[in-house]
């Protein structure tokens, strides 16, 4: 009992004394303003904490605290945070990360620590109030190797949390986590690596759900190297999930766990290679995790749990996916070896399983789930080191071996530049790939003409996409609630109305159709059949007076003649069009 208090004392004691002793300015190296830039360990002579210390004895921030941390900062904690008022932590540095070969601007590092003789703290934020990080690297380790489960936690309803150009690097689990409702998470310009760590076929992602949430918005980021399922919505639906402009490379499991419950969700210029790799097994299942019907799991994944949800919008489109052909026989090797007594392995390198392909090809009863193009071709990367080579054998090899239950693989560590244990903390800096590309047709693939993928790697092309951003996501959002693939307005002031002809026509499976309006007014486009059943509704809404395109994807429909109608203007104008597969 004795030996036991005085490790509590070491622990917890030790540490409160200290920070009686000190006042918030004690941690804090300049004020500017109501920005407060905080001392790191060695600005502290070797003390960790600083950072926890100086938002503990903060005792009355003003709303939206800004803690900043400097460039080169080593702010290991053995407390973690919880901020309760709307707080804001960091970097001084705001250059994109991917973007970044300055070594003075080595991003700072927020991390655990394992004193000498005690117990160990791999580090957390858990916020019971709005936060935003930005410009950190976020390592839930120690410096001994100790390795957290995750780094932030909230179990207060309504929290919104907001993540801009931050690194997130080793994890047992996951970086982010919530059991509250109604939250929201924010990813944008993120780069994540080395997924690993908890020998689990499952853990080693970027964020878990217990709860029904708010909005997950992913944008701009870049994710390499990932053993476990990266987003794990489970069977929470959340109000809207946005998934633009992202890059996958080598995950070894799901890119988002969607057990078929979502509606409002957009999965929109991405790149997917060597993703989903781990074959699937319905005599192996991971309760929890497992499609309901017990059928692999595709990129997207959807149910007809019409309990949860009535009209089911989800929109996927112009994405990119790749798989090495190394990888093909990975199904055919864990039925060959029978892993856990096993033959019924099958590939999950599939964008959808059979009940959700039937359902997006079926527009009468979904008519708003909307499947686009899916580009199979592998971008030609500028410098992507040994990521498609070695690496690849790597993720294989991972994938096979963890089909068994029993697995305590590990996928390894990808890390060129931080390399050996003293660096195990520390981030691999500068990022050592370049993840542009130089295909022709993927430069211009992404909505509006823009790169697919991360932005991030083509810097010009990123700000003339923030120029638009607001314009590209009201589209998304409109094509998402009309269950049209596209809605173009082609702008100009018609005389007259018109609605011209489709094109091409004959058509397979995709033509566009094309109309005027010399004045705004409610505009209902459905398409039917030669016996008058409805088969699709392009369009239903108020539209301002100018000229469209809509898209029409009829690969759900047998070949033969359709009829589209146009309403408005309390009128109705029709035209015929031959479908010929």
């Amino acid at each position: 009992m004795k030996r036991a208090f005085l490790l509590f004392a070491v622990l917890f004691l030790i540490p409160t004394s200290t920070v009686l002793s000190q006042t918030f300015l004690d941690y804090v190296l300049e004020m500017r303003g109501d920005t407060a830039v905080i001392k790191d360990y060695f600005d502290m002579n070797s003390e960790a904490n600083s950072l926890y210390n100086a938002m503990n004895l903060d005792t009355s921030p003003p709303a939206g605290r800004v803690y900043m941390l400097h460039a080169f900062g080593y702010y290991p904690l053995t407390n973690n945070p919880s901020p309760a008022t709307p707080t804001v932590i960091v970097g001084a540095n705001s250059t994109i990360m991917v973007n970044n070969d300055e070594i003075s601007q080595t991003p700072p590092v927020v991390c655990g620590f394992a004193p000498e003789g005690v117990g160990a703290n791999t580090g957390g934020i858990n916020p019971s109030a709005n936060l935003t990080v930005k410009n950190v690297s976020f390592i839930p380790a120690t410096a001994k190797q100790d390795l957290g489960w995750n780094f932030f936690w909230t179990n207060v309803d309504e929290v919104n949390v907001t993540y801009e150009n931050c690194m997130f690097e080793r994890t047992r689990w996951v970086f982010m986590a919530t059991s509250a409702k109604s939250c929201s998470w924010f990813i944008k310009d993120c780069y994540f690596v080395n997924m690993n760590g908890q020998p689990c076929r499952r853990n080693g992602g970027v964020i878990d759900f217990f709860n029904t949430e708010d909005t997950i918005w992913v944008e701009n980021s870049t994710h390499v190297n990932a053993q476990g399922l990266m987003y794990k919505l489970r069977a929470n639906p959340c109000t809207r999930v946005v998934m633009n402009h992202n890059t996958f490379i080598n995950m070894s499991s799901y890119i988002i766990l969607d057990l078929g419950s979502q509606s409002g969700m957009s999965v929109t210029n991405n790149i997917f290679v060597n993703c989903q790799v781990q074959p699937y097994g319905p005599k192996n299942a991971d309760p929890g995790e497992q499609d309901i019907d017990k059928l692999p799991e595709g990129i997207i994944n959807v149910y007809p749990d019409t309990a949860v949800h009535i009209d089911r919008k989800i929109l996927v489109d112009k994405n990119v996916i790749y798989w090495d052909p190394r990888l093909a026989d990975v199904a055919d090797l864990a039925n060959a070896q029978q892993i856990n007594q096993s033959t019924d392995w099958v590939s999950q390198m599939i964008t959808m399983n059979s009940r959700t392909q039937s359902m997006f090809n079926d527009n009468a009863t979904y008519p708003y789930l909307t499947e686009g193009q899916w580009i199979t071709e592998l971008p030609n990367f500028t410098d992507s080191k040994d990521l498609l080579t070695t690496q690849v054998d790597n993720l294989k090899a991972f994938s096979i071996a963890t089909c068994d239950t029993l697995s305590t693989d590990v996928m390894p560590d990808w890390r060129l530049v931080s390399t050996g244990p003293d660096s195990y903390i520390f981030s691999d800096w500068p990022i050592p790939v370049d993840l542009s590309y130089n295909n022709a047709t993927l430069l211009t693939a992404a909505t509006n003409g823009f790169p697919v993928g991360d932005l991030n790697w083509f810097p010009a092309k990123k700000v003339e996409w923030l120029a638009q951003r607001t314009a590209e996501y009201t589209a998304i959002h409109n094509q998402l609630q009309s269950g049209v693939l596209g809605v173009r307005e082609l702008g100009g002031l018609p005389v007259d109305f018109k609605l011209e002809q489709n094109y091409p026509n004959p058509f397979n499976p995709t033509t566009v159709i094309t109309f005027s309006l010399p004045r705004a007014g409610n505009v209902t486009l459905k398409v039917y059949d030669v016996v008058g059943k409805e088969v699709a509704t392009l369009l239903n809404g108020y539209q301002t007076a100018q000229s469209y395109n809509v898209d029409f994807n009829a690969a759900g429909l047998a070949s033969g003649v359709y009829i589209y109608k146009l309403e408005y203007d309390n009128k109705s104008f029709s035209k015929k069009m031959v479908l010929m597969k």
